[in-house]
């Protein structure tokens, strides 16, 4: 009744949560909403007005310090926290920052707070105007790119917004809630978004439905552990495995929990494969479900025996069974190696250790999907292993190897024609099964623990294998994809799409219909950044991310409206280039203009007329430059929109174009003139997945016109997947390790069980031996060549950076710094020789020339010096400054040196900056591959040497074991022989002395033997004169009797004559069968030691005493043969005895019930027990039941128990008993199975 009370509560408590869940969802926003974003308006508002408070204090301790006549740029820098920039009649003298500015020259006008945004992002600037000094403190709220990628995301300030997902508005009649100054100025209007901080509602959802849950699955545990205590065990997994897939259906059919509360676990960002698998934190539940479907299959296999079950097969189904496990096998490989794939193909995160080392929690969550899934693999396999071995045994030693290779080579064959990593799964598989077959058969060289901890060892190398294949497959088809798409816009003439994006889908029409472009391009100042930015982010698709985009604005007669950009050319100089009938298109207003020295050089040329004024337009030029492959630089990646990295280093490709096998063009660093086989163009595998030459993979494209593309990467084979191997081995070993410890914790009883053997126990010692010194080599190795690296790496920037300085202070004197376009060229080809890119600054420190224009104009630098290296260098006259910087997410180094005059070293000229964009990046690949080729050492030699452990324990173990074997077969009866053993180490001395002991045991077992046979012999005459003398005495009386009555001459002498001699003959008789009891013991011989069938024996043993009437005779004996080694006339009369004596100990009182027992040990023995209702032994004479001549019984000899303990222990077991007097007695023979003795 109380269990059934206690499944109704947890029922209704489960129910309560999820109907509270649903009540709270469908009523809070609507009732709640304002009251929330009214308060979280407040927290924004106050934190707004904190950072103006803190930055116009920022602003007051820098103009007070203006005020001191030794005010120097690096006192004013100390003082900064914000970005903040000083003014003295309109020129900016000091900046804080420098990738977070305004535009040269601008100030703010009003002395109030006003919120701004440019391309650097959005601020709210503070103005403080003090005595010829203008100061602008600049305070983030969101830093904002003109792209979007892995180093560059929009980002909004934590400390004005916390973790609060919100869309700024600028529009100060917007709908959603503004913030204020102090003053009560309309700073910014804010867009609240699901997704912020959440209120105390959502986390109550939250707490009631995780509640609900947990008392739903408490309630089917409970369930389960009712229906398997009343050992209805496959109705419990039913039921178990069908509520509990239920829920995990609902879960999925209304996208919980996600659908409550936005936890990352669960967004689909990060992993979307299917309506079974939305997000992470689902794969996750999934892979939980799958262990517990394996787990559940685990225990119906052991509750149900089916090992027992399988002795009983037929040879045919036998076998059948044996394929149909390995078949099933190769599924679950297949399966495992699809499931692989699809984490590898459905989620934008870097898996790839050779690629990435970037470690997040996204990932850490996906690799212990990885490792659940391998469990559940492993148990799954458990059992597939279980019933081969049990099959095999019955086997001869050659047939499931014969069936293996057959099914094996079968399966490789149909691989091969498919998929090439299926092949090499299907080897795996061979390996695994050879391994479980030669255990199996072999079980005796194998402890079964150390047999089990190789199961799961395999497994994991198996998983890891597997793993380390698939995303070898799945990198080469990502890059088959990409190659083609790279190929596809090589070879083209235009670009077909980008054309069609321009002209169907109106971007022109849009773009001049926009009334906030018309207004901007009105007046005496034109707001050219906001006009492009606004383009490149709202108008242009994100296809249009290959093509560098260059916006210019005109007026209505042509001429440039970016004062600032004096080398902007005329609407007249750009028709002049463009308008040509070679670049006309099929489009009206597009121009098309090709490099006919370079492949894929495509720029393309809009037009687009603005609305100024009501007669006047005004006009904007799209000029859209497909982007270069660039070498060595990180440029490419930081300007593209491409929110995930690539799998594979695109900076890294080089490509080749080839007519008529002649090369006609290249580009990149691979020099296909001299390492390109050219032979390579006719081989059909080059066009269809590429080939591997050296240590690059090409991949070829035919077009029609008998050009052939040929794309260049670097190889990704061996290495690679060996270290994704590794790292995938390591971190399923180490969760093994933690799955072990925790079960150790909750079962200590097994921990303080554990008791290892000797070869065990020397194998954990060397593994450990080795491991823990490699470990820490490893990290001290690491640790010092990071080090290494980065002190050379900083030798190398500092090198480059002098010999620019040298080779531009060379050239001074020719008046290169007022030649800006021939500064330009000459910066260009020192940028191209060196490989860098070079930013040469004025005495002031705002930017001259750069070689790499865009990053100053997608506002990832500003077009002033970094201020540190200002001070340091015009203040402090240092040498030269090597700073850490950032753009966006991307740290990376900058070496600025100062720009002197040859014939005036005390002039300062300018500053040259020489930013290190892939500092970082080559520090990654750097410890990238000390990371994995320290993974890759550490395995092999984990494995190798795991299995050199097994091999040497066992090869310092065979003397011991051959002295063991000795040990127990050394006796005081039989013949014992001396070691052979060569060596001097300990194992020798060992011998030595067991050699000596055996002679002094040998002179010491006659001098015993006598002594117990003289010993026996007197025993022996005693108990023979105590047994004669009993019958002599009533012979002497008869006798005495009849020689009284002859001598008195009695009548009745004859009678009594008779009747005294049939007196004498039963005494007689009796003094005969002890005679011959005596003579038989003495006599008896050795116990035979021969191979029989104990239960076939025990079986006729107890068939013989089956009489109904007599007796009650209950047996628990196996049908099938248990073998061991022993005289098997022995144990017969062995069991008859036994049998005899409890059917004879049971009073006349009740009847007697006999139980017999036969059952196999784990310790490889069996246990047969004979059990009686009978009076039980006495204390007093329970230490002599087994002594020779000692019964009970009136007509008992003694002699049956100990004849029978003397041939059971030399088979090498042992007989007891256990009794309770007025209960019964129990006798217990173990014998060890035969092989096993």
């Amino acid at each position: 009744m109380n269990r059934k009370i206690s499944f109704i509560a947890l029922l209704v408590l489960a129910l309560l949560c999820f109907l509270g869940t649903a009540a709270l969802y469908y009523n809070y926003p609507g009732a709640n909403e304002g009251q929330d974003q009214a308060s979280e308006i407040a927290t924004i508002t106050k934190k707004v007005h904190q950072c103006i408070d803190k930055a116009h204090h920022e602003a007051a301790t820098i103009g007070a310090q203006l005020q001191k006549p030794d005010v120097t740029f690096t006192s004013l820098l100390k003082k900064t926290e914000y970005p903040t920039f000083v003014y003295r009649k309109g020129e900016l003298i000091f900046w804080s920052h420098h990738t977070i500015v305004p535009e040269l020259g601008e100030t703010l006008v009003g002395n109030r707070p006003t919120a701004i945004s440019n391309e650097y992002g959005t601020f709210i600037v503070v103005p403080e105007r003090t005595q010829g000094y203008d100061i602008d403190v600049y305070v983030p709220l969101l830093a904002d790119y003109q792209t979007s990628n892995t180093y560059l995301a929009p980002e909004l300030k934590d400390e004005v917004f916390e973790e609060q997902d919100v869309q700024l508005d600028w529009n100060p009649s917007s709908a959603h809630p503004r913030v204020y100054t102090q003053q009560g100025d309309f700073l910014f209007a804010v867009n609240m978004r699901r997704g912020g901080q959440e209120a105390p509602e959502s986390v109550l959802l939250l707490v009631l439905f995780c509640a609900g849950l947990l008392f739903y699955i408490f309630f089917v545990i409970l369930l389960f552990r009712y229906l398997a205590g009343k050992e209805q065990y496959n109705k419990a997994i039913g039921l178990l495995l069908l509520l509990l897939g239920l829920l995990r259906l609902l879960l999925l059919a209304l996208n919980l929990p996600f659908a409550l509360f936005e936890i990352d676990l669960f967004n689909p960002r990060f992993y979307a494969a299917s309506f079974l698998s939305p997000s992470i934190g689902d794969l996750l539940l999934n892979m939980v479900l799958l262990a517990l479907v394996a787990w559940s299959g685990l225990y119906l296999f052991r509750k149900n025996r089916l090992v027992a079950q399988l002795k009983e097969l037929s040879r045919s189904k036998s076998r059948q069974l044996q394929t149909g496990c390995i078949l099933i096998f190769y599924l679950l490989l297949l399966l495992l190696f699809q499931f692989y794939f699809n984490i590898y193909h459905n989620s934008p995160l870097v898996l790839d250790v050779s690629r990435s080392l970037d470690f997040t929690w996204y990932k850490a969550a996906l690799y212990s999907v990885m490792f659940i899934h391998t469990v559940a693999l492993s148990i799954f396999t458990y059992m597939l292993a279980t019933v081969v071995s049990v099959l095999v045994a019955r086997e001869q030693k050659l047939v499931p190897y014969k069936q293996l290779v057959l099914l094996s080579g079968f399966l490789l064959l149909l691989s091969s024609f498919l998929v090439q990593p299926l092949a090499i799964l299907v080897l795996i598989g061979f390996l695994f099964w050879l391994i479980i077959i030669f255990a199996a058969q072999n079980q005796n060289a194998v402890s079964w623990g150390y047999r089990t901890f190789l199961f799961f060892f395999l497994v994991v190398i198996v998983s890891s294998l597997t793993g380390g294949l698939s995303l070898y497959a799945h990198y080469h088809s990502e890059l088959k994809i990409y190659k083609q798409k790279f190929a596809f816009n090589i070879l083209q003439e235009n670009d077909v799409l980008a054309e069609y994006l321009l002209m169907s889908e109106d971007v022109a029409g849009r773009i001049a219909g926009d009334e906030v472009i018309q207004m901007k391009m009105k007046g005496p100042y034109v707001d050219a950044s906001f006009i492009k930015r606004k383009i490149k982010k709202q108008y242009l698709p994100s296809y249009f991310d290959k093509y560098e985009v260059n916006v210019q604005l005109f007026d209505s007669r042509g001429n440039a409206l970016e004062v600032a950009d004096t080398a902007s050319a005329s609407l007249q100089e750009l028709l002049r280039r463009f308008n040509t009938p070679q670049a006309q298109t099929e489009h009206e207003g597009l121009f098309l203009l090709q490099d006919p020295m370079r492949y894929n050089a495509r720029v393309y040329l809009k037009l687009i007329e603005v609305p100024v004024h009501e007669y006047q337009n005004g006009y904007i030029a799209l000029q859209l430059t497909l982007k270069r492959l660039l070498p060595n630089s990180v440029v490419p990646e930081l300007l593209v929109d491409q929110n995930y990295a690539q799998p594979f280093r695109t900076d890294m490709l080089s490509y080749a174009i080839y007519e008529d096998s002649k090369l006609r063009y290249s580009e990149g660093e691979y020099d296909y003139a001299t390492n390109f086989n050219r032979r390579l163009l006719r081989r059909s595998e080059l066009y269809r997945n590429g080939v591997n030459l050296g240590n690059y993979h090409h991949f070829g494209v035919r077009n029609g016109e008998g050009q052939r593309l040929i794309i260049t990467t670097e190889k990704y084979g061996g290495k690679e997947l060996l270290s994704n191997f590794s790292f995938l081995f390591l971190s399923f070993i180490a969760g093994m390790l933690v799955l072990g410890l925790l079960y150790t914790a909750v079962q200590r009883q097994r921990l303080q069980d554990f008791s290892p053997d000797f070869s065990a126990k020397i194998q954990i010692f060397l593994n450990f031996g080795i491991i823990l010194p490699l470990l820490l080599v490893s990290i001290a190795t690491a640790s010092l060549v990071t080090a290494s690296y980065k002190k050379d790496l900083m030798s190398t920037y500092e090198q480059r950076g002098e010999a620019i300085q040298k080779s531009l202070a060379e050239q001074l004197q020719n008046g290169l710094l007022e030649d800006k376009r021939r500064l330009e060229e000459r910066i260009g080809e020192i940028a191209s020789i060196s490989e860098t890119d070079i930013n040469l600054y004025d005495s002031k420190g705002k930017l001259l020339v750069t070689s790499q224009p865009l990053i100053f104009e997608a506002g990832l630098l500003s077009k002033l010096i970094n201020p540190e290296a200002f001070a340091a260098i015009a203040e402090r006259q240092a040498l030269r400054v090597l700073l850490e910087e950032q753009a966006g997410n991307l740290n990376f180094n900058a070496v600025y040196l100062p720009l002197r005059y040859e014939n005036n070293p005390t002039a300062l000229a300018g500053f040259i900056g020489i930013p290190f964009f892939d500092s970082e990046k080559e520090l990654d690949l750097k410890l990238i591959e000390l990371t994995t080729t320290t993974m890759n050492i550490f395995t092999v030699m984990f494995i190798v040497f795991l299995v050199l452990t097994f091999f040497a324990s066992r090869a310092l173990t065979v003397p011991l074991r051959i002295l063991a074997d000795k040990l127990n077969r050394t006796s005081l009866t039989g013949k014992n022989e001396m070691l052979a053993y060569e060596g001097a180490d300990e194992i020798g001395m060992l011998v030595k002395e067991y050699n000596r002991m055996l002679l002094t045991l040998e002179q010491n077992k006659q001098d015993l033997a006598m002594q117990e046979k003289e010993a026996a012999w007197r025993e022996m005459a005693r108990q023979v004169a105590h047994e004669i003398k009993n019958p002599l005495t009533p012979m002497k009386l008869s006798l005495q009797y009849l020689q009284k009555a002859i001598a008195e001459k009695r009548p009745n002498t004859e009678q009594l004559i008779d009747k005294i001699s049939q007196t004498l003959i039963s005494q007689i008789n009796i003094l005969s069968d002890i005679a011959t009891s005596f003579s038989s013991f003495t006599s008896m011989p050795e116990p035979k030691a021969e191979l029989m069938d104990i239960s076939a024996a025990l079986q006729k043993a107890a068939d013989l005493h089956n009489d109904p009437a007599a007796a009650v005779i209950e047996k628990d004996i196996q049908a099938e043969e248990v073998v061991v080694k022993a005289d098997e006339n022995l144990m017969v009369r062995t069991f008859n005895n036994l049998l005899l004596n409890a059917i004879q100990a049971v009073p006349a009182s009740r009847k007697p019930h006999i139980k017999i027992g036969l059952e196999l040990q784990p310790d490889k023995t069996v246990l047969i027990s004979i059990q009686d209702n009978g009076s039980g032994i006495p204390v007093d004479i329970r230490g002599k039941v087994f002594i020779p001549n000692f019964s009970t019984k009136y007509t008992g000899s003694g002699i049956g128990l100990a004849v029978a303990k003397r041939g059971i222990e030399n088979a090498g077991g042992r007989i007891w008993f256990e009794t309770e007097e007025g209960q019964g007695t129990t006798f217990f023979i173990s014998l060890p199975l035969a092989g096993h003795a």
